[in-house]
């Protein structure tokens, strides 16, 4: 609780200090051009999201009335034809060829538990001496109050503005969690979804709530070097076993978990231009096998290109292509499996409304309008009888990734303080052909239900990170763990009865079902430990834990 007292006040801060920088301008007559070069980031994982975002913040705290920052394009533009490592000499040689008066750079340096911000600030005229700024802590967390303190010597130094910040306070060492990754577990301990008493190595204890079930059933697969970022179950082969299909951006896996082992049963690439975004499985069409929906972006990133897949017995062939929806296939109370979908624009990603869809002649068509909140889209939802009330509830992510439940009148009855982010991303041109910017949307994550526990109403399983950064850049994001919740609804709202062992990274989907056809239900989770960059690969895994009932819990 007091770090995330610690995260939630340094968040606060950091708006305060966005407030302060952005009013209160003192008038000069001189007018200046300032160029802000991308900080090098040496570190082993990718920390692109920290690069764009330190930009990002030292532009919004040196914009002033008689302050222009060089926009980022031109920039990199003059970047790219420069040969040399930059230093003083070469920046200001970058700072005249952009007509700039003023150019900042610098590096960030991340070494195991050492991190260390070296920038500089240099007058291309050599009117006033070069700002030097190097702080060195142990923690990432550290970073962006000093480059707050920086701005503020770059703005009263070179600027004349004279703003008020407090330094950076070091705070008393927070003992390290326990992120208890899944391999260590493989030597017979057990692992699964925990007590609330905290029972097992690396179970987290959920604080005043009886956990009516627990489980002793935990299965990891070996480490894949891809990111994964979509999974669903299904049986996609008409063999009445279970198959897990998961995407990464361009290509599709079927396999099979069978005698304690997980084989591949297909590999399937996508066309070179499409980037698959989702991907869920249901039989649709009525013939008894279950059908693959891949969401998928065009080449240009701005309109749909999403396909399904069905198995002939021997192949899996394309039986719809070009669809211009995003799939999503929810269960719903006493029908089972719906596909749900929803359109969108160049410049709008959802518009209209979601409908459940029906397969029409090979396609896949609006059937009926499905009634939801404003905001809501269809990745973040699900619908069932969560407050106990016997009619259906809404449950859904809002904009800001807070959980919210809604009643049959379609009137609000809770929200959650705690934001449930995830990682899958869009990238929208705001002003498309004519040189818009693009903004990232972050795509909420999926959200289950689940009677788990045999109370007659339905739980909610979803997926929880904590990470550094997390909730600073509205458009990066970074998570060191993830964990997948179990939400019940306890007299005014819902509370955490259940949870999984942190694993670290992040976990970009998960879906429910039988995969070793034992009876009992598994929460199968897709875990990316790292993403991996241009050169290197990403490294994911997947994990089942499974849903004990009450009374057979070890």
């Amino acid at each position: 609780m007091k770090g995330e007292i610690q995260k939630w006040l340094s968040g606060l801060l950091l708006v305060l200090f966005s407030l302060i920088f952005s009013t209160g301008a003192v008038a000069t007559d001189e007018s200046y051009r300032v160029v802000i070069v991308p900080f090098k980031i040496n570190a082993e994982t990718d920390l692109s999201f920290l690069q764009e975002g330190i930009v990002d913040m030292l532009t919004s705290r040196l914009s002033w009335e008689n302050t222009v920052v060089v926009e980022r394009k031109d920039t990199n533009h003059a970047l790219r034809d420069l040969a040399v490592p930059l230093n003083e000499k070469t920046a200001r040689v970058i700072g005249a060829r952009l007509k700039a008066d003023y150019v900042l750079f610098g590096s960030l340096t991340i070494f195991g538990n050492s991190v260390s911000l070296d920038a500089r600030m240099v007058d291309v005229h050599e009117k006033k001496p070069t700002l030097t700024y190097y702080n060195q802590s142990g923690k990432i967390d550290d970073v962006i109050p000093h480059i707050n303190l920086f701005a503020t010597e770059i703005n009263e130094k070179f600027f004349g503005h004279s703003v008020a910040v407090r330094r950076p306070v070091k705070q008393p060492e927070e003992r390290p969690g326990i992120y208890a990754h899944p391999e260590t577990l493989l030597a017979g301990e057990s692992s699964g979804l925990a007590r609330a008493s905290g029972e097992g190595p690396g179970f987290e204890e959920v604080r005043g709530e009886e956990a009516p079930m627990a489980s002793a059933g935990y299965w990891k697969s070996k480490n894949f070097k891809i990111r994964i970022k979509g999974i669903a179950l299904g049986d996609v082969d008409g063999d009445d076993k279970t198959e897990v299909v998961f995407i990464t951006d361009h290509d599709l896996y079927v396999y099979r978990f069978e005698g304690q082992r997980f084989l591949k049963i297909k590999e399937i690439s996508g066309k070179r231009h499409q980037r698959f975004i989702g991907v869920d499985c249901a039989d649709i069409n009525g013939n008894g096998l279950e059908e693959i929906f891949v969401t998928s972006l065009s080449a240009s990133g701005q309109s749909l290109d999403s396909f399904v897949l069905e198995s002939d017995g021997d192949d899996f062939n394309r039986v719809s292509e070009g669809d211009p929806w995003y799939y999503r296939v929810i269960e719903m109370p006493d029908l089972g499996k719906m596909l749900v979908g929803q359109r969108r624009t160049m410049n709008d990603p959802f518009v209209g409304a979601v409908y459940r869809l029906a397969c029409v002649n090979g396609r896949y068509e609006s059937e009926e309008r499905i009634r939801l909140p404003k905001g809501v889209n269809v990745f973040g939802f699900a619908i069932g009888d969560i407050m106990g009330k016997t009619d259906e509830t809404i449950v859904a992510f809002d904009e800001d990734d807070h959980i919210r439940l809604f009643g049959s009148s379609g009137g609000e009855e809770w929200k959650s303080d705690e934001s449930y982010g995830g990682m899958n991303y869009l990238d929208i041109n705001l002003d498309v052909g004519r040189g818009g910017t693009v903004e990232r949307l972050y795509l909420p994550q999926r959200i289950c239900t689940r009677d788990v526990n045999g109370d007659g109403k339905e739980e909610v399983i979803v997926a929880s990170h904590e990470g550094f950064l997390a909730t600073l850049f509205a458009t990066y994001r970074r998570f060191s763990s993830g964990r997948m919740v179990c939400l019940s609804f306890k007299d005014h709202g819902l509370v955490k009865i259940l949870q999984i062992p942190k694993v670290s990274g992040y976990i970009s989907d998960y879906a429910i079902g039988d995969i070793d056809l034992d009876g009992i239900d598994e929460v199968v989770v897709a875990s990316v430990r790292s993403k991996g960059t241009l050169v290197t690969a990403g490294t994911s895994s997947i994990m089942a834990y499974e849903l004990a009932r009450p009374g057979s819990a070890n």
